[in-house]
């Protein structure tokens, strides 16, 4: 894991641990999105890759750091819309540098006003430098894949505008059909990732 990351984490659990302190200065219940306010969310946390395609031969997993970022503004009480950037550096088994980055559209929504749960939904694009496959070329490419997301998490309030998170999420990339340099072609190759960690929210 980057020491950026592990920097993220430490700062997001000291909030938390010191968000019940917090909390109980707070006269309003945890209203996420009072005010339609804008909103920026910056955080890290762990997360693992897996490459796979039609004719891959086994699971390959690969573990790193992840960080991502945020922008965006509430629709209602309950609900909001943002732009988010998901960026993950990794080292595939063969000792290539992976460089995955997702841009997409988030739509998230708060089920309970009173309580911090939270999840959301995204769409857009990955960029992914090399393979997230094993494959017998020594090709570096960029290319584009349509992208998923998935992530659900909880938010405590720490004070007027600012708030800490825990969140998990699933990221998809998927690439299709690849063609390497001896035009061999990888069928259908999806890039999964998971991730686990925190984040600050400022409104």
């Amino acid at each position: 894991m980057t020491r950026p990351v592990i920097a993220v984490i430490a700062v997001v659990v000291v909030l938390i641990l010191t968000g019940g302190i917090a909390q109980a200065q707070i006269a309003a219940p945890n209203a996420t999105f009072d005010g339609r306010r804008p909103f920026v969310v910056v955080g890290g946390g762990s997360t693992t890759l897996l490459g796979d395609c039609t004719d891959c031969p086994a699971d390959t997993y690969t573990h790193s750091g992840g960080l991502f970022g945020g922008v965006g503004s509430s629709l209602t009480r309950r609900t909001a819309v943002g732009f988010e950037v998901f960026w993950m550096p990794a080292e595939a088994a063969t000792g290539e540098q992976i460089r995955t980055t997702y841009l997409m559209g988030t739509f998230v929504f708060q089920p309970w006003r009173s309580k911090g749960f939270f999840f959301k939904a995204s769409t857009g694009m990955a960029l992914v430098r090399n393979w997230v496959v094993d494959v017998n070329t020594e090709d570096v490419f960029t290319s584009k894949a349509f992208a998923l997301g998935l992530g659900a998490g909880w938010e405590w309030p720490l004070a007027r505008r600012l708030s800490a998170q825990v969140i998990g999420s699933q990221h998809v990339a998927t690439l299709g059909d690849l063609t390497t340099s001896n035009q061999t072609t990888v069928e259908n190759v999806v890039g999964n990732f998971w991730s686990i960690g925190g984040a600050i929210v400022i409104r």
